[in-house]
């Protein structure tokens, strides 16, 4: 044999292996499944359920397994899929005119079921043409969490029944009835108990193994002892036959009979919702598993070509009988639970599967049901949500957040209402709670935080006369910092708080810069709050609007501030602040805040008679500059300091643009003495803002004057030391 028919051969080798382990692997997931989904049926729900569960394992499985693109299209009955079935079937055992005990009235319940999982996956195929398996993703995690929470409790509660021996769940009025509580048989709660535990130790001691199975071999090995040693100990019923009638290849056509058409009709509502509930829930729970497998195997799946092929299964899987099924991940992973199942394997699963009901079917009539109870337990525990523990543990732990809080009364009450009421009320529930929490958030307050300029100011560095004249007047300017989406939901609340804060104020800088959505009603509240604000003398500055970014095109596109060069436009909250601190500095009497200021004025120049400042203004040399030219770069050699007499320089990064600045310096301050003290380089650039005038004073020759007049040279230092003090006096707390 040719290399790669020996590796051809292993393969198949190893997929029938697979295939076989994982037959019986599935097994006990059928055989729960189908009888959970039809649970309140009592002695019926074993041969019903089963059948109904084997046949979706024939039918739909197969059908998905042909048309899915998968790496491993392993599909099976899903356990809250089969609950919410159970939810459906409750509703219809409970219709006065259906009749149990006929053989015509359960064809009808049959025929219910088949056009709801029909329905299922008429409205899957209609999810996957539309696009919509994206949307999984979008469902609030505390609805998912409380809607897993409310599956495991309602497995545990349905599952009382078989694990007290008894035959269906007593009726609320019964519940008082001596006789009905003499009926309880305690050998059968110990059987499920055992076969419970096995389980949980066999997936301890052999994680690789199929606990599942080995529970059922250890719990029906005790069950037919425990008979033969005590005969006549009551364990509870067992599965029971399953007769020819349980599998119905044309479950549909009795649609057509009168009576089972008016059933249709009293219950057409039920079968909808229930149909809609579990068509969503089965995509998402299939769409996430498709996901795990993915990061298993290393490939992507087409969220629109699964939902397509589970639909087309779920439709023919209906139509035969079959409940509904969905992407299964535990199905999908081999025995060592590290790789994937192929296609090959699960095919050869498909059919072990089928041998193991038309052959195996006495054999499968002996398990004892509280042998299943104590596997749905199991499953009752796993499909407990894993993030809701971690959110009682921080609680426990103390945390108190509104969050947490928040979190927790949604599953809560997403899960109490699926208990009480049923899967649909608590889907419904939950997105309700989802959608009032998110519009409440949405209507909070915009505002991130509020300070004064006095706390923040501007990144300008005046003069000594200017910047004592702004120390009060900052006092004057409010900032409020906006975060969050800006709309219909917030906008009359950030307008009180708005009207609240300008009555303090002469000028109010919104910071629009972490605004992430404006709507229409958003604009028209600035536009609104521009026109009142003006009128009460109160200057309303949009710090992180330009008339070419996001926000600014949102306004004019909504036909807001449409006029021509905006001057309550901003960049961002440093450039608006300034703005408000020049007119501020007009007001105070300072013509123009930029305007020349003679050599002699500025802060080097402090302290020095008119004979030192004669020498010092021989041996500095003025330099000038126009707009866009630098003084500077990063890199040069720090050896000379600057004296702005003229212009604006503004420091920013190499490779920042000029309105992302690190500082701006006004005439009549130095600039570049730290690194002419430390001998350092330059650490960024100097950029001239406007036509520049600058007086450099080289290392040279201070060292020169310091050696020929050292109390001017020691004038000189404590002028350098104080400018530097006085800059970092300045520096914002916050």
């Amino acid at each position: 044999m040719s290399p790669l028919g020996r590796l051809r051969s292993t393969g198949l080798r190893h997929d029938l292996a697979v295939g076989g382990v994982n037959a019986f692997a599935t097994l006990t997931m059928v055989l729960t499944r189908g009888l959970l989904a039809f649970t309140v049926l009592g002695s019926l729900a074993a041969p019903l359920g089963i059948a109904a569960g084997f046949s979706a394992m024939f039918s739909a499985g197969v059908v998905y397994l042909l048309l899915s693109r998968n790496v491993s299209p392993a599909a099976a009955p899903d356990s809250a899929a089969a609950l919410l079935l159970a939810g459906l079937v409750a509703q219809i055992a409970r219709d006065p005119q259906w009749s149990l005990t006929s053989p015509d009235g359960i064809t009808a319940l049959l025929a219910l079921v088949a056009a709801c999982v029909v329905l299922v996956g008429l409205l899957q195929v209609l999810f996957g043409l539309a696009g919509l398996g994206h949307l999984a993703s979008f469902v609030p995690q505390p609805v998912l969490a409380g809607f897993m929470n409310g599956v495991a409790l309602l497995i545990v509660v349905s599952q009382l029944a078989p694990l007290l021996g008894l035959a269906a769940w007593p009726s609320l009025a019964n519940l008082t009835d001596p006789g009905v509580w003499s009926q309880i048989q305690p050998m059968a709660l110990v059987l499920g108990l055992v076969t419970a535990s096995s389980v949980w130790f066999s997936q301890r001691r052999w994680p690789r193994v199929p606990a599942a199975l080995i529970a059922l071999w250890v719990g029906s090995a005790l069950y037919v002892l425990l008979a033969a040693l005590i005969p006549g100990m009551a364990l509870g019923p067992t599965v029971g036959a399953l007769t020819a009638r349980t599998i119905l290849p044309n479950a549909l056509a009795p649609l057509a009979q009168a009576g089972t058409l008016e059933l249709l009709q009293r219950h057409a509502a039920g079968v909808v919702v229930t149909a809609f509930v579990l068509a969503v829930v089965l995509s998402l729970e299939s769409l996430l598993a498709a996901n795990a497998i993915d990061q298993i195997a290393q490939t992507r799946h087409s969220s629109r070509r699964e939902l397509l092929a589970q639909g087309v299964a779920n439709i023919v899987g209906g139509a035969l009988g079959g409940i509904p099924v969905g992407l299964s991940l535990t199905r999908a992973l081999t025995t060592e639970g590290r790789s994937t199942c192929s296609r090959t394997a699960i095919a050869v699963s498909t059919a072990v599967l089928a041998m193991i009901f038309t052959v195996g079917a006495p054999w499968i009539a002996m398990v004892p049901t509280a042998v299943l109870a104590g596997i749905m337990l199991t499953i009752a525990v796993a499909v407990m949500d894993q993030w809701t523990r971690q959110l009682l543990v921080q609680f426990r732990r103390g945390d108190r957040s509104r969050e947490l809080r928040q979190s927790l009364v949604v599953v809560l009450v997403v899960c109490a209402i699926i208990v009480l009421l049923g899967f649909s009320a608590g889907v419904a529930a939950g997105m309700l709670i989802s959608m009032v929490l998110f519009i409440n958030s949405m209507n909070q307050s915009l505002v991130r935080g509020r300070f004064l300029a006095s706390q923040r100011p501007s990144r300008r560095i005046y003069a000594v006369q200017q910047e004592q004249l702004l120390r009060p007047a900052r006092n004057n300017i409010t900032v409020l910092e906006l975060d969050g989406a800006l709309f219909f939901g917030s906008a009359k609340r950030l307008g009180d708080e708005v009207d609240r804060t300008a009555f303090n104020c002469r000028f109010l800088i919104l910071d629009m810069q972490r605004v992430s959505m404006m709507d229409a009603s958003g604009a028209v509240l600035l536009q609104q709050l521009w026109q009142r604000l003006e009128q009460r003398g109160v200057r309303l500055l949009l710090a992180g609007v330009s008339a070419d970014n996001a926000h600014g095109l949102r306004l004019q596109a909504y036909g807001c501030f449409r006029g021509a060069g905006r001057a309550d436009w901003w960049p961002d909250l440093d450039r608006a602040t300034e703005m408000a601190e020049r007119v501020l500095l007009q007001e105070s009497g300072v013509a123009e805040p930029q305007a020349k200021v003679a050599l002699s004025q500025t802060f080097l120049m402090r302290g020095l008679s008119q004979e030192q400042q004669a020498c010092l203004s021989q041996v500095m040399v003025a330099q000038q500059l126009v707009a866009g030219e630098f003084l500077f770069r990063q890199g040069d050699a720090g050896d000379r300091l600057y004296v702005l007499t003229q212009g604006s320089i503004t420091i920013v990064a190499a490779t920042a643009a000029q309105s992302q600045r690190f500082v701006s310096y006004s005439p009549g301050v130095m600039l570049g003495e730290i690194a002419m003290l430390d001998g350092g380089g330059r650490t960024a650039d100097a950029l001239a803002d406007d036509a520049v005038e600058v007086y450099v004073l080289t290392r040279q020759a201070l060292d020169a004057l310091a050696q020929q007049h050292p109390d001017m040279g020691q004038q000189l230092l404590r002028n350098m030391a104080l400018n530097l003090a006085e800059r970092l006096r300045n520096v914002p707390s916050a």
